[in-house]
């Protein structure tokens, strides 16, 4: 027998996926993986920014490790420990770069930042135009995908901003020089290592932050800033109904779990169509009684993409270094790379590294039955249980017969980058050789005996 609700969560999550262009990640081996809560977070909206306890909260709620999971699970520690662990535990190999080489790099280096390390106004003309490219697809996907299920067509405005966007990027936001400068330092920066390793570690330092007396953390910076998270520009309209129930195409991604194969039956997902919960919602979700016949979830999507000033992500790509046996993580894989067509997930510290923060507010839902899930949510409501749809938290909604509101601005999920094997060391590369010298261990005197009378 079929279980609607859960195939309700299936078809919603293939849909945001669509929407987000990840509706093949196991398939067609896509880099990318969104991962959703079960609910989601509301969202403080009038935090200051300047104040260092801010910076320490939003810092640590786009800082945490994930397992490469369609549910999102939290890994051990956050992304600032496994960098930092890489920074100080790693070994370099004898290596360096020809004049012409260094020549090529201090150029495209000199392109994309300042002195400070701060980014060139081309670098931030290309990631400013590279979002607005970003939210102009998420637009015509959500669109297209409700095309394909039977829906509207997609509009003609839709297609003309992203012809637009993709035309601003390409030439408002230097795109092919940026993208070439940053293809040079990717091949080349880790082949320099004394200046590159210094640099990182100079970078981590300076982008240290305290909060209160000794919450010590790496500010984390977004785009849109959080001052401008809860505009009204930026947004993409959402729109899931019985036609997406019955027609999307269900995300290669759903099932992905650390430790099962992608897709795997035994990877269930949780209650659909509404559910509640008291205490822990993961944990003691379930379902509320009464299908609809027919149902509407309207809603509003925005990208917050994480941007991370003390770090360089090419570091987990590189094949220019490993772990030093002297370190403490020495043997430890931060990925093992996976290989999600083979239906093989990556596990590790940090298998895939979050983007992008997936916000949603606006949220609509109604419905169609014979009055029994209007009572069954009075009655939970009354009990002070949290309710959800999928994974946008529906607790403190205002409701009715056939519909319930949710505008309050929440954080349901990440888009993250599925990370390769790493450590991945260059066997092709000369790395230094590792000795056993006597000083290592301690003097053992030869065995004596004693004469007794």
């Amino acid at each position: 027998m079929v279980d609607i609700s859960a195939q309700t969560f299936v078809q919603l999550y293939s849909k945001l996926a669509a929407t987000f262009s990840v509706r093949d990640a196991v398939g067609d081996d896509s880099p990318s993986m969104l991962s959703v809560m079960i609910p989601g977070l509301y969202i403080n909206q009038h935090l200051d920014v300047n104040d260092p306890q801010t910076q320490y909260y939003i810092s640590n709620a786009l800082s945490p490790t994930l397992e490469c999971s369609w549910i999102l699970r939290e890994g051990v520690g956050t992304v600032t420990d496994i960098y930092k662990s890489i920074l100080d535990g790693k070994e370099t190999p004898l290596v360096s770069l020809t004049p012409g080489q260094k020549q090529e790099l201090d150029e495209a280096m000199a392109y994309l930042f300042l002195p400070d390390d701060e980014p060139t106004p081309a670098y931030e003309a290309y990631q400013t135009y590279e979002l607005k490219y970003l939210e102009a697809l998420d637009a015509y996907e959500q669109a297209w995908s409700t095309e394909q299920n039977g829906g509207a067509n997609v509009p003609p405005n839709i297609i003309a901003e992203l012809e637009l966007a993709s035309t601003e990027w390409t030439e408002l936001g230097h795109k092919g020089d940026v993208e070439r400068a940053l293809r040079i330092v990717s091949e080349y920066e880790a082949l320099e290592p004394a200046l590159y390793w210094a640099r990182l570690a100079d970078l981590y330092r300076r982008w240290t932050r305290v909060a209160g007396t000794d919450s010590e953390f790496q500010l984390i910076h977004s785009l849109p800033p959080y001052e401008q998270w809860f505009s009204e520009f930026g947004w993409t309209d959402f729109h899931f109904d019985d036609k997406d129930f019955a027609n999307q195409q269900r995300s290669g991604a759903v099932g992905t779990e650390s430790g099962c194969s992608c897709g795997c039956p035994t990877a269930n997902p949780p209650p659909g169509f509404l559910a509640s919960a008291s205490g822990d919602f993961r944990r003691d979700a379930r379902r509320i009684e009464g299908e609809p016949l027919r149902f509407v979830l309207a809603c509003r999507l925005r990208r917050v993409e994480i941007i991370r000033p003390w770090m360089n992500t090419d570091l987990f790509f590189s094949r220019a270094w490993r772990w030093s046996p002297a370190s403490v993580s020495y043997g430890n894989m931060v990925s093992t790379g996976g290989d999600l067509a083979g239906s093989v997930v990556p596990t590790g510290r940090m298998p895939v590294l979050p983007q992008t923060a997936v916000l949603a507010r606006d949220v609509k839902i109604e419905w169609q039955d014979d009055g029994t899930l209007f009572r069954e949510l009075a009655a939970q409501a009354a009990a002070g249980d949290e309710l959800a749809f999928g994974p946008f938290r529906l607790t403190g909604a205002a409701f009715d017969s056939g519909h319930i509101d949710m505008p309050d601005p929440q954080l349901f999920g990440f888009l993250s980058v599925i990370l390769p094997k790493c450590p991945n060391p260059d066997p092709n590369l000369q790395w230094p050789e590792w000795q056993i010298m006597p000083s290592m261990f301690p003097r053992i005197s030869p065995l004596t005996t004693t004469k007794t009378s």
